[in-house]
């Protein structure tokens, strides 16, 4: 069994090298990093083969997806555009804008749509401020791109969401024998969303906004459909590990005690390695004024809201007997249709990134390559990337001894 085998070109000859496991574990523990002698236990091979497969299909499926983990992005819809008032003139009033909403100027349309901050530049104005963003920039390692978080206020706000559900209609026609389903159409589910009342309620009035964008009730007049629909998206999202420093945490039983002696015999000669080449640790020094974060979320799955309004806002609850709660309140929404991000003509890589059936963990995740000068660490990451990505972790013990 090879380790790793890799080749070069002499002439007309593919020259290749490898090493075998019993090599590479001879290696190992002549830089005291495995145990050698009596020291060391042989390998045993558990029976509990039901379990290992278990865990292996669960390994392969990275976990589970847990229902509070998600994400939501709201659109603006476009609002009314029509024309702005700039000012007199000796020929009149003057106006300016594209009025591509082609509402004539000075009319009570014109005045009540402004009345009811329907037109884009107000509308664009309760958009920022229901949906204010905030992100940080941390920088990882040196020479390292930066990591960069960045937060929506109505995502977070937003505390309870579902995927709606899709339904084919069926008939139930009959030739000859039993009826059989026939599909005659599609159905979409209702979708509501609940956010949180800011201390500002800037989100509920974005969302009274929004209504009054579809109604004028000044002039009792229904906009236009284009200028009231938007989309969102809502994706399901997993955690993988960015950095920080975890706890230490004291070996509980022999395999814990393997892993901390493992780890304790790399940093050992990560020390010699770098004491030898006269660079210092890769962690030395103060990298960012700001703490790393230790976790960082990706999305792995997401839909697309098509052509969605408020057909709803529901009441919010207030009482003396709700001192500890926080106010919230519901919207019920009515779109034309959903798409699952990566099927069809939806979510290019220049749209969205989904991370499906990916090693999702930088150096730091790793257990044992943070300790690892930055020269070898890239080379073995992948090495263990593709080992995990191919088994179960639980089965490294094949290749250690």
């Amino acid at each position: 069994m090879a380790i790793f085998r890799d080749g070069i070109k002499v002439g007309k000859h593919d020259i290749r090298i490898s090493a075998t496991k019993q090599r590479a574990q001879g290696l190992l523990r002549k830089a005291k990093i495995l145990k050698d002698g009596k020291g060391r236990e042989p390998f045993q091979k558990d029976a509990m083969g039901d379990i290992q497969t278990i865990r292996t299909v669960v390994g392969m499926g990275e976990g589970f997806t847990r229902p509070v983990n998600f994400k939501c992005a709201f659109k603006m819809p476009r609002g009314i555009d029509q024309s702005t008032f700039e000012g007199e003139s000796a020929n009149g009033n003057k106006w300016g804008g594209n009025n591509s909403s082609q509402v004539k100027a000075g009319t009570l349309d014109w005045r009540t749509h402004i009345m009811n901050n329907s037109t884009t530049t107000q509308f664009k104005k309760r958009y920022d401020q229901a949906n204010a963003s905030a992100q940080g920039m941390y920088q990882m390692l040196e020479g390292k791109p930066k990591l960069k978080r960045e937060e929506q206020k109505m995502n977070l706000y937003c505390t309870k969401v579902s995927i709606p559900d899709k339904t084919i209609n069926t008939a139930l026609p009959r030739q000859y024998g039993a009826p059989f389903p026939w599909p005659q159409g599609v159905q979409y589910g209702t979708l509501t969303t609940t956010f949180y009342c800011d201390g500002t309620m800037h989100i509920k009035n974005y969302f009274d906004a929004w209504q009054k964008l579809i109604w004028n009730d000044l002039t009792g007049n229904m906009n236009f459909y284009n200028e009231y629909t938007a989309s969102f998206d809502v994706h399901t999202r997993t955690t993988y590990a960015v950095g920080g420093v975890t706890a230490d945490i004291a070996p509980k039983n022999k395999a814990q005690e393997w892993a901390q002696d493992l780890s304790d015999g790399i940093k050992d000669v990560t020390k010699r390695f770098n004491d030898a080449t006269g660079v210092e640790g890769p962690r030395d020094g103060s990298q960012s004024q700001f703490k790393i974060p230790t976790v960082d979320f990706r999305e792995n799955y997401g839909v697309r809201i098509y052509e969605c309004f408020p057909s709803a806002i529901g009441s919010i609850e207030l009482g003396h007997d709700s001192a500890s709660n926080v106010a919230t309140f519901d919207v019920t929404w009515s779109y034309l249709k959903w798409n699952t991000f990566k099927m069809g003509n939806l979510g290019n890589r220049s749209e969205v990134n989904l991370s499906i059936g990916e090693m999702r963990n930088e150096k730091a995740g790793l257990p044992f390559i943070e300790d690892l000068p930055q020269e070898l660490s890239g080379p073995l990451t992948n090495a263990v990337n593709q080992g995990i990505n191919t088994s179960t972790f639980s089965k490294a013990s094949n290749f250690l001894g």
